[in-house]
């Protein structure tokens, strides 16, 4: 009951009004610019993974011409935005938290409340805007780094035919692949940026700095779990007909 108490103070914050211009972009650049080194390098050797992983099965049936379409599908559709969510969730989460945290044990949330400031609108609300706003463009970054990865671990590496890998990626993966993916992102950074937000609101000042520690634990526990469990059911709802 806590935790819905929360979520509808947070929905009332983030869809009264514009939040705060100079927050929102701060906690815009961490979550955005700020992911997409660790991002990058992830996806990178992710999207390498998926070709090396696949040819390994497609070459004992003559079928590593298919690699394109596993590739694309698997990729676009589900691996990168899941990553992306995971990934970044539980960088950006752990900041979020960690903040929230320090600033409730340090007595700030309490003085913004007597200068009559909503700490909800004031710092929860920026910082849901700023990750779902930013998570689903992580999202389509890494499915362009993951797909040019696989090209290049398959073309290169593996000799598989350039043409024939994009000319199955164009022919499977289509618009509402990709839009699926970013809608994923919407969700994902929502989902992540309410949860630890609401793990590092509830931090308690007698809690000192073990509550910071036990916050973003989980924060970062919690946001991974759900992104994976509600990925199912995102799936079936986009994919199965």
């Amino acid at each position: 009951m806590e935790f819905l108490h929360f979520v509808r103070r947070a929905l009332v914050a983030q869809f009264s009004g514009l939040p705060p211009r100079d927050e929102f972009v701060r906690h815009a650049l961490d979550a955005g610019v700020g992911s997409l080194p660790l991002l990058t390098l992830l996806t990178i050797f992710a999207g390498m993974n998926l070709s090396v992983q696949a040819y390994g099965t497609f070459v004992r049936f003559g079928g590593q011409d298919l690699l394109g379409l596993f590739c694309g599908v698997g990729g676009i559709r589900e691996l990168y935005p899941v990553m992306a969510a995971v990934i970044c969730g539980a960088r950006i989460g752990a900041t979020l938290a960690a903040s929230l945290a320090n600033m409730q044990i340090s007595e700030q949330v309490e003085a913004l409340e007597v200068m009559a400031v909503d700490p909800m609108r004031h710092l929860v609300a920026p910082r849901l805007w700023a990750v779902t706003l930013m998570l689903p463009l992580l999202c389509g970054y890494a499915d362009v780094v993951g797909l040019a990865a696989s090209y290049w671990a398959a073309v290169d590496q593996m000799g598989v035919n350039g043409g024939t890998f994009m000319e199955q990626v164009r022919d499977i993966v289509h618009l509402e692949d990709l839009a699926a993916g970013v809608f994923k992102g919407v969700v994902f950074g929502w989902l992540v940026a309410l949860v630890s937000c609401y793990h590092g609101y509830r931090a308690l000042k007698r809690d000192g700095a073990e509550g910071v520690g036990v916050a973003t634990n989980r924060a970062i526990v919690h946001s991974a779990v759900l992104c994976i469990v509600l990925n199912m059911f995102l799936s079936a709802l986009l994919y199965v007909r």
